[in-house]
């Protein structure tokens, strides 16, 4: 572990020295110009230093750059034919780094004989272009800024989306937006859909993305018509940096420390080392001449060959102790952006991360059937977790034309090893350990270009070629029972759950292709616009499970075998007649092959229809078609081959009060579509949360009807209030329930009839500095949602006939107080609060109750401290500081409120309180 550490720090430390040399810093205004009344970016504006022949135009993003300039005071002229022109006075450019200048731009009133010029200061312009762009996305949607996350203690994407208005993370992965669970979002890659990275669900795990190498996230809460239509709660885009703002390389190291893990005692399989680099001893997968369970099985039952094949796999169901370290992590951040001589600019973001903690997660539980209680344990989880990323973005720039090929890379290794000790329904004490390894990568690429196609109407046209691939394996994962300290092999027929061996394989490909077309028109007398787009999209997934297992012999006659330590029970010497063999329950269920093929296009108005009403409506068709093949346990064939043509319109409204402020109004049309796994027949048992997960090859679409309204106002730079309300009606939703009449408990997916949502969100983020000019560096921020939904049930499931919609919260509420001393060398404090409503895991039948999880507060704190005339910054975090329970529960006597002593408390988890140390250093 210290070698490869010290390796790591030395390859970042060669990466700097390296880039600090191939560049040197220089003095340039660089900035953004948009509209004031829309907010959308100006082409080709010109851009002059007054008293100087230096000057530039702006790009396809409103983009300008004026290098190579002599630092010192500046006035900088702003033209644009049908706009005032706009002078700015006091430009401050200071030696050796980039002066950062946004303004908006105003449309001229009338045609005058002469020119209007209109005086601004740097600060005004600046604060001017901030309003501009906080308020006129067309789209309700709330969003969270890379400086912003810089003063937050979030290490990856998910953690950074628990702060956005509206949303919530489940299972520290998942996004929940206004409450609705994560199978009604979408998530995008700049602008591009990406894969699933889960076997079981709906869902994208953000948290294998670092929150360093995030530009931007945009969460859009309504719909338009150039937005994907497969989501009722948001559609995430996460955009990363191509063009940086400054020359710069930042080189951070850090480690963690966990009240519940650190130095303290755990078990791990022998070959936990491996994890450190994101890989696992290949001895874990089935060898590469295994027989596949036909061959196997068609060979005498006690034949050598089937002992010869046994013994093939490796012994490695022993495990070790050891003393759980401090988690070392590593990033390192590369960003320059080359100005040639005839102005066109190269662009390159570099970034290399690692992280890797060990964590125990203390969990009491207990199997309820109905009143009945089963199996009552303790589950000491030791996970050894590995986070390794790469970025690497590039993007040309050149007349009305910008290239760019964006590249992210991400492997994510969880290795888990359970010790459970309980009592049975028998009352009969066991002990059972897992040892699981789940490997997940993700690779994303894409090429796109923007292009300003008619020079005199500005129209421009954008494309993008994607690909992306999400590969998931868990091989080997192993369970034993000892019960009395004699070994649950069983006899006759292997059982995944008693000496058994699992392995799964996913890969996942997606090819996406799609444009954009944006034509100005002179409707309604305004500068608006006409837009138009196709999107599609190909998936391809192929999935297989071995479902394997040590059984006794026919003539089994080694009992004394059975009180062997599991590192000795399977040695190759207790693999013989009269000892162990292997048996295989494979079932035609465990394979399946699926492909998806979506084709979108659109078409949308997207202007001013009077002087202060602006209005986004448009229509999106979208075909889709989903093939599975799969079998069930008998092997007899199934097919899942459907087709679905819908209509999505949609329309959004912004009326303009002031400068500052707007109403907001929107309706739209959106679906929810299965996914691969949730039609397929596949059933795996999730050992840690003590369920099964199958599939419903008839499940169908759901239908959901939005509809917004909303206000906002911007009283200051990076300050606002901004309420909400909302109503969804729901057709078909698709849902997570207990499945009845199984064999042990099993969770499913089903169709419910119909659903209602409406609610009401909050955010406000507000200068202290009213209160008094001394807490000016104090920034308050707080978002809150409460959202109340019905989903109509027999009244044998819930006495009130009607229940909450699956992982939907009736409120969430987030909460920050942040300072940030002003100056070299200041100091920063933010201390940030989340909380959730209670949100039902699993939906119940006419024996289970619903299983709710009960909210949990989570308190975080973060300390910086900027040193070295801020080249350099330590932080150290405190996350999760009051450390309460996850507890997921049923309400025995259904009064709609918890209660510890009555209440059906299913599981019961604690996972420590931490805190983490970074330094980071820039080089500019």
């Amino acid at each position: 572990m210290k070698y490869n550490f010290f390796k790591l720090l030395l390859i970042n430390l060669i990466l700097g020295g390296f880039a600090n040399t191939l560049y040197a810093q220089q003095s340039a205004l660089v900035g953004k110009v948009v509209d004031k009344a829309s907010g959308e970016t100006l082409i080709g504006l010109s851009v002059g230093i007054e008293g100087s022949q230096k000057g530039a135009a702006t790009d396809l993003n409103g983009s300008y750059v004026i290098a190579n300039l002599t630092p010192g005071k500046y006035s900088v002229t702003f033209r644009y034919l049908g706009y005032q022109t706009l002078t700015v006075d006091d430009i401050v450019i200071k030696p050796g780094a980039p002066t950062n200048l946004n303004v908006s731009m105003e449309e001229a009133k009338q045609q005058a004989l002469q020119e209007v010029v209109v005086k601004a200061s740097f600060r005004s312009a600046s604060v001017g272009a901030l309003y501009a762009q906080q308020k006129n996305n067309i789209s309700i949607s709330s969003g969270i800024a890379a400086d912003v996350i810089k003063q937050s203690p979030d290490k990856n994407t998910s953690e950074v989306m628990k702060r956005i208005s509206g949303a919530s993370v489940q299972d520290n992965k998942f996004i929940v937006v206004r409450g609705l669970s994560d199978r009604y979002n979408t998530a995008m890659l700049n602008n591009s859909v990406l894969p699933n990275t889960e076997v079981d669900r709906k869902a994208f795990s953000f948290d294998i993305i670092p929150s360093h190498l995030i530009d931007a996230i945009t969460v859009n809460k309504t719909a338009s018509a150039d937005l994907p239509g497969d989501f009722s709660g948001g559609a995430v885009q996460v955009n990363t940096k191509d063009f940086p703002e400054a020359k710069m390389l930042n080189l951070s190291i850090g480690t963690s420390f966990n009240s519940q893990s650190t130095f303290k005692d755990f078990l791990a399989p022998m070959s936990v080392n491996k994890t450190l680099l994101g890989s696992y001893n290949s001895n874990r997968d089935l060898p590469a001449n295994f027989p596949s369970k036909a061959a196997y099985l068609a060979l005498p039952a006690q034949s050598n060959q089937r002992f010869a094949i046994s013994k093939s796999l490796a012994n490695n169901w022993g495990y070790q102790q050891r003393t759980a370290g401090l988690g070392p992590n590593f990033q390192a951040n590369f960003g320059n952006s080359k100005i040639f001589e005839n102005n066109h600019k190269l662009g390159t973001v570099l970034s290399l991360s690692y992280r890797y903690d060990e964590r125990l997660k203390d969990v009491d539980q207990i199997a309820y059937a109905g009143q009945n209680v089963g199996d009552r344990f303790n589950d000491q989880i030791y996970s050894y977790n590995t986070n390794i990323g790469g970025l690497a973005n590039f993007a040309y720039a050149f007349g009305n034309n910008k290239l760019s090929f964006k590249n992210i890379y991400n492997r994510v290794l969880e290795s888990k090893f359970t010790n459970r000790n309980g009592i049975d329904e028998s009352n009969e004490t066991f002990n059972r350990t897992a040892d699981y390894l789940l490997q997940r990568t993700l690779v994303s690429t894409q090429i796109g270009g923007e292009h300003l196609i008619a020079e005199r109407h500005k129209s421009t046209a954008d494309w993008t070629l994607s690909y992306a691939n999400s590969n998931r394996k868990e091989p080997g994962f192993k369970r034993m029972e000892y019960s009395q300290g004699v070994a649950s092999v069983p006899s006759g027929s292997s059982d995944p759950r008693l000496a058994g061996n699992f392995s799964s394989a996913l890969s996942e490909n997606v090819y996406g292709a799609g444009t954009n077309l944006t034509f100005p028109t002179q409707f309604f007398g305004k500068s608006n616009k006409l837009k138009f787009g196709y999107l599609g999209q190909y998936k391809q997934r192929d999935f297989n499970a071995r479902v394997i297992g040590f059984i006794r012999d026919q003539q089994f006659n080694n009992a004394s075998a059975l009180s062997l330590s599991q590192n000795l029970i399977f040695a190759p010497e207790n693999i013989r007649p009269g000892g162990f063999v292997l048996d295989e329950i494979t079932n035609g269920s465990d394979a399946y092959d699926a492909n998806a093929l979506s084709n979108a296009a659109y078409a949308m108005f997207d202007g001013f229809v009077a002087e202060k009403l602006r209005i986004g409506a448009g229509a999106r068709v979208e075909h889709y078609q989903q093939r599975l093949t799969s079998a069930d346990n008998a092997y007899a064939p199934i097919k899942v081959d459907t087709s679905y043509l819908n209509l999505l319109p949609s329309i959004n409204a912004i009326y303009n009060l002031t400068d500052k402020s707007s109403l907001r109004a929107s309706a739209s049309r959106t679906l929810g579509r299965p996914e691969f796994r949730e039609i397929a027949p596949f059933a795996f048992y999730d050992f840690n949360k003590n369920v099964s997960v199958q599939g419903n090859p008839k499940l169908q679409q759901s239908s959901t009807y939005n509809f917004d309204i909303g206000f906002a106002n911007y009283p200051a730079t990076g300050e606002v209030f901004a309420v909400s309300a909302f109503f969804k009606s729901f057709d078909s939703p698709i849902e997570q329930a207990l499945q009845l009449g199984t064999s042990g408990r099993t969770l499913g997916y089903t169709n419910a009839k119909s659903a209602t949502l409406f609610g009401i969100e909050a955010e406000v983020r507000k200068s202290l500095k009213f209160i008094d000019e001394k807490l000016s560096n104090f920034m308050f921020s707080a978002n809150g949602s409460f959202i109340h939904s019905e989903v109509l049930v027999s009244k044998l499931v819930n006495k009130n006939g009607y229940r909450p919609l699956q992982g939907q919260s009736p409120y969430l509420i987030n909460a920050g107080l942040q300072y940030l001393q002003s100056g070299k060398n200041g100091f920063g404090l933010s201390l940030l609060y989340n909380r959730i409503g209670k949100r039902i895991w699993a939906v119940g039948n006419v024996q289970d109750a619903d299983i709710y999880e009960h909210p949990r507060n989570v308190l975080d704190l973060q300390l910086s401290k900027k040193i070295a005339k801020s080249k350099a910054e330590l932080k150290i975090n405190y996350s999760d500081i009051l450390n309460n329970k996850g507890i997921f529960y049923q309400d025995a006597n259904q009064n709609g409120r918890y209660d510890a002593k009555l209440d059906h408390i299913n599981i019961a988890e604690r996972y420590g309180s931490s805190v983490s140390v970074s330094l980071s250093y820039s080089i500019r």
